[in-house]
């Protein structure tokens, strides 16, 4: 997890903020929504000339806002949501996580009681800077379909992932503009010039993280967000490295459920919500609450 991609001064002036960052990621694509479109155009099989912003979470936390949400919810011309995540690190109910998001996204189509036939389709797409599934291709597209001829079922749910470390690129010119964008994400600065080099999107898009990279207040809250997720991540590994250790010394149940109640803790004390600590266990949402509960009544 990188947030500057740094580069020889002599060369280059600025310092270029890492797009794998979820808030660089976020605020890049809230700025410049025409990149957004030509982004989603590259991944999806259909065009849309559309991408508006639905969700009051869009808006661009604060140097304080630690828990914001930084993924981005956009609705199409013709009524489609999709919802856009760059996520940095991975867990064991992560395709199960997509699923809730999915769900959510589409249930809160019928807030005013909307008939069945005029919902619309829920895409959820995820761009990892980790290796999620186990096949060799950068690229998944998923539907629910028939697993003896493929028919899809419907065509309202589609789950698609971008794996960045499977990405293997040898040529620039002979990348197709998925794989540009992909590359322009995660490359080093060298890299992104060259690529604005090859394509006038791609120059657009250096620019503009160009222009993003020199916003004193952006670099500030980019930096607070990269040193937050690095100290979630290490509170994370210190409660589960602690419930591993109390779990192998009492060697019963009682122990691994002893274990598992101080990792509950451990994560609620560190700032975890409710919801994402019941993603990574086996314990139910209710479950946890009543943890919380009785440890802090």
């Amino acid at each position: 997890m990188v947030c500057l991609i740094r580069e020889d001064k002599m060369v280059y002036r600025t310092e270029l903020l890492d797009l794998r960052n979820d808030f660089v990621f976020k605020s890049f694509f809230i700025r410049a929504n025409h990149l957004l479109i030509d982004f989603l155009n590259t991944i999806l099989d259909f065009t849309i000339v559309k991408a508006d912003l639905i969700d009051s979470n869009l808006e661009l936390m604060h140097s304080d806002d630690k828990f914001s949400m930084m993924d981005l919810k956009v609705e199409t011309e013709k009524g489609e949501r999709i919802n856009i995540e760059m996520q940095l690190q991975s867990h064991e109910a992560f395709p199960e996580r997509m699923l809730m998001y999915w769900a959510k996204m589409y249930a809160t189509q019928d807030n005013k009681g909307k008939s069945y036939k005029k919902l619309n389709r829920a895409i959820q797409i995820i761009v990892t800077d980790f290796k999620l599934l186990p096949k060799p291709n950068y690229y998944s597209k998923f539907q629910i379909i028939d697993s003896e001829d493929g028919t899809v079922f419907s065509e309202h749910l589609e789950l698609y992932v971008l794996e960045l470390p499977k990405l293997n690129v040898s040529q620039l010119k002979q990348i197709n503009k998925l794989e540009k964008w992909l590359l322009f994400l995660k490359a080093d600065q060298k890299t992104k010039e060259a690529l604005a080099m090859e394509s006038s999107v791609m120059k657009e898009a250096w620019d503009e993280i160009e222009r993003l990279s020199q916003d004193p207040k952006t670099v500030e809250i980019a930096l607070s967000r990269e040193f937050f997720l690095r100290d979630q991540l290490q509170r994370e590994e210190d409660a589960l490295n602690k419930g591993h250790k109390l779990g192998k010394e009492e060697g019963r149940e009682e122990g691994r459920e002893e274990a598992k109640v101080e990792v509950i803790l451990s994560l609620y004390g560190s700032g975890i919500s409710v919801q994402k600590i019941a993603e990574a266990t086996t314990f139910s949402i209710e479950k946890v609450e009543k943890i919380i509960e009785n440890k802090f009544k």
